[in-house]
């Protein structure tokens, strides 16, 4: 998603941000209720309390960080992190 906003759409990744994070608020929302129906997590309340509150910690945290980084550093961290699990992952295949 960030690749085509800044590079398809030319919009910066800073400015892009709160609809990428709606975008990945509501695909995880979607993926965490399928999880609930489909398991029996409802058995692990303080599981469940303890990952939540560490996904908004994490949430608001990474959102202050992104908007203090300047535009090409962001790109820098998303490009390495996406080149290092591809070849993680073609390692492990």
């Amino acid at each position: 998603m960030l690749a085509l906003s800044t590079i398809g759409l030319r919009l910066d990744a800073a400015a892009d941000n709160p609809m990428r994070v709606t975008q990945l608020a509501a695909i995880y929302i979607s993926a965490t209720v399928l999880f609930l129906i489909a398991s029996d997590a409802l058995s692990a309340p303080l599981l469940l309390t303890v990952m939540l509150v560490g996904v908004v910690v994490g949430g608001f945290a990474g959102a202050q960080l992104t908007r203090r980084l300047p535009a090409w550093l962001l790109r820098g961290i998303l490009l390495a992190t996406a080149a290092i699990t591809t070849v993680l992952y073609l390692l492990r295949g």
